[in-house]
């Protein structure tokens, strides 16, 4: 029944579609690890970002460039004491919190050696203007000394097709976290990294700026198209083999079209086919 496989059509067709399948499993692999990347990646952020918090100065010493900054140090949880400088605070514009647009409010926090670290405070709606420019009424820090644990974060870069903040001059309102572009309107040194603020002592009194999350990966999205790549390879394989089954069933009836298991073909002999029968009945 099967004898037409072995014709050069159908084995160049059978290449193809084992060729397929396996480029559709191999996918599924591939997403497979993206899955426990990105799980085991989640898990290593949430435990470190979750311990005791030690002095900044211990995960990044300020004698780092922003570019040095070691990715080990990212998502560390630390603690800064120092006193705010709401006048050199700046907005990151396009930030979400909970499905509403708003700004980053992003601060400088001025230790006693005179250096700083740039802190995001947390999140604000968009107003009118949009973005708004500092101060921004409710959102201001405590006065004098505070003490703040968070969780560190390198400084950001602009994509391919992201907006560049322009250079020089004073900027209230910043597309990123470019602690080189904030850098260049402080009048003192600003520390390589910058901290997520999760914690302060003492606390805000107000309920903005809200507090933001560190974002850690999802995998759930990985997973998905793990078993969609999995089925499909499975639709295609037993897709397949329905296809030959059928062909090999034309075969053996002749070429026609094949009809199911259950039902006989109608004999040639049989007397609803016949022609003297079909002549007989229009006498009747």
């Amino acid at each position: 029944m099967y004898d037409f496989a072995r014709r050069p059509a159908w084995i160049v067709s059978h290449v193809l579609v084992v060729v397929g399948v396996a480029v559709l499993v191999v996918l599924g692999f591939w997403q497979r690890a993206r899955f426990v990347e990105e799980s085991t990646t989640a898990e290593q952020i949430e435990a470190r970002s979750t311990t005791q918090p030690v002095p900044i100065d211990e995960v990044v010493p300020p004698t780092l460039e922003v570019a040095s900054v070691p990715e080990e140090a990212e998502f560390a949880r630390v603690s800064v004491s120092g006193t705010w400088d709401p006048a050199a605070e700046v907005y990151v514009r396009n930030r979400s919190y909970n499905g509403a647009p708003g700004s980053w409010v992003l601060t400088p926090l001025v230790q006693p050696d005179g250096t700083a670290v740039a802190v995001v405070r947390g999140w604000i709606p968009t107003v009118d203007p949009d973005p708004p420019g500092p101060p921004f009424p409710g959102a201001e820090p405590p006065a004098g000394p505070v003490e703040i644990a968070g969780v560190v974060q390198l400084s950001q870069t602009v994509g391919g097709l992201g907006a560049a903040d322009p250079s020089g001059g004073r900027l209230e309102v910043l597309n990123r976290v470019d602690l080189q572009r904030l850098a260049e309107q402080l009048p003192y040194p600003l520390a390589p990294a910058w901290v997520l603020l999760d914690a302060q002592s003492p606390a805000q009194t107000t309920a903005i700026p809200a507090r933001v999350s560190v974002e850690t990966p999802s995998a759930s999205q990985n997973f998905s198209y793990m078993i969609q790549w999995w089925l499909f390879a499975a639709i295609a394989a037993g897709g397949y083999v329905l296809v030959l089954r059928r062909q090999a069933r034309s075969q053996a009836a002749g070429g026609a079209t094949p009809v199911d298991d259950d039902t006989a073909p109608p004999s040639p002999d049989s007397p609803r086919d016949s022609p003297s029968s079909a002549i007989g009945s229009g006498r009747g």
